[in-house]
């Protein structure tokens, strides 16, 4: 019993800086996140059409090893001041709001002192609510849209770095997309009917980032360029910033 306890407390002894070593790797950081991506034109199922439409503002919680890479998740609100659907053979249109949350992970690996290969995922998913107004049949009509869009992104980039303070990133992948869009509504005052329009698919993903301080503050903003294809084809344009908050 006595050995035991001995090996028991030398094992421990052992790893108890290495776990200390493993924890003090860890880097975390809270950043602020502003996002937005609209497509050049609604996307068309069967003869139905949906704005693609997302964006908001919130928070981003992550962890960076210097080993492992880097892990994070986000959540945020955001207002759309036009949004719009097919409902009964017509387009309604107005503001909408909802909320968004996602995850990701990326990792670089030095090239050399001032260039590094950089790899990421990243998963983002939108849930839009919002009343819409026009004319169906003629008649006035109000309908609540609700609208899921979510995006999955695989990439690859080339990152080069001017200074230790200015970083240019442009890299390309694939983006899995989903949209499914709800419209619930009174045609006139009495008609009720429902449209729903439901598309995807996985299509080529472009990007280009550019790293900077502003007052002594990590800023990193991003353009993104994607292609969906459903009955349309339609080019999405995005832009991200991340600026840093708050080490912990």
């Amino acid at each position: 019993m006595r050995m035991r306890i001995d090996v028991g407390l030398i094992f421990g002894l052992l790893i108890f800086p290495s776990l200390s070593i493993a924890e003090s790797a860890f880097d975390y950081s809270v950043s602020g996140i502003v996002t937005y991506s609209e497509a050049d034109e609604q996307v068309k199922v069967d003869g139905k059409s949906a704005s693609f439409r997302a964006g908001g503002a919130g928070l981003r919680f992550g962890a960076q090893h210097d080993q492992y890479g880097t892990f994070y998740g986000s959540f945020g609100a955001g207002y759309s001041p036009k949004e719009s659907a097919s409902y009964s053979g017509s387009v309604l249109s107005g503001p909408a709001h909802g909320y968004f949350y996602g995850a990701g992970y990326s990792y670089e690996h030095d090239l050399s002192l001032r260039y590094k290969l950089t790899f990421s995922t990243d998963y983002v998913a939108h849930d839009i609510t919002g009343d819409l107004e026009g004319e169906a049949l003629g008649l006035p009509t109000v309908a609540t849209i609700t609208s899921d869009v979510s995006m999955l992104d695989l990439a690859l980039a080339l990152r080069y770095s001017f200074s230790r303070d200015l970083h240019l990133s442009f890299g390309a992948g694939i983006r899995e997309w989903q949209l499914d869009a709800f419209a619930d509504g009174i045609i006139g005052d009495s008609i009720r009917a429902t449209t729903q329009v439901e598309a995807g698919g996985t299509d080529p993903l472009y990007f280009l980032s550019l790293e900077f301080d502003v007052m002594d503050i990590p800023v990193k903003a991003s353009y993104l360029r994607s292609e969906l294809s459903a009955d349309n084809s339609v080019v999405v344009h995005g832009l991200d910033f991340k600026f840093l908050l708050k080490d912990l």
